[in-house]
């Protein structure tokens, strides 16, 4: 069992992070690109609750904070992603919620990783963090975040159940 859902989450953290990087990085998006790993470790947590939602989010940013081209404070995306894993598996269980209640609140995290994650790169002296910025790029993500969120957490939610059925109840 572990080892499949092990292999569902890489598998899963590393599609999302190519994808982001590759494919959605790339266009001419407004404000922002798409918080493409955010989301999927948003939906992580709700399938699999708060630790795999932490380990994913770590995972995650990691793997965003080192990839190319690394230009932020390598560990801030995993800090901040971290949190809103742990958080959202902590207090949410998404077979008990409709999808536009897991729409809300994986675009009110997203906008709170934006928050986070401003923050932590003013406080560490990150002169990329424009405070006027801000803003813009709170609403492109929340937006992105929310049509995301529909197409994606049902989507992990059932491929979760297939491939590691015994991780849910019946």
């Amino acid at each position: 069992m572990r080892w499949r859902q092990a292999l569902l989450i890489i598998t899963l953290l590393v599609v999302a992070v190519v994808i982001e990087l590759t494919v959605l990085a790339p266009l001419p998006w407004w404000g922002a690109t798409p918080p493409l790993v955010l989301v999927v470790v948003a939906a992580l947590a709700f399938a699999f609750g708060p630790v795999t939602g932490a380990v994913s989010g770590f995972v995650g940013g990691l793997l965003l904070d080192l990839a190319p081209p690394a230009v932020a404070t390598v560990g801030l995306s995993a800090l901040v992603f971290t949190i809103v894993g742990y958080a959202l598996g902590r207090v949410f269980d998404a077979d008990e919620r409709p999808l536009w209640l897991t729409t809300v609140v994986t675009t009110m995290a997203a906008g709170a990783s934006v928050i986070a994650g401003a923050a932590l790169g003013g406080l560490l002296g990150d002169e990329r963090v424009r405070w006027e910025d801000v803003p813009g790029f709170f609403a492109a993500i929340v937006v992105y975040a929310a049509f995301l969120s529909l197409l994606c957490v049902p989507g992990i939610r059932a491929l979760s159940r297939r491939v590691v059925p015994e991780s849910f109840r019946r």
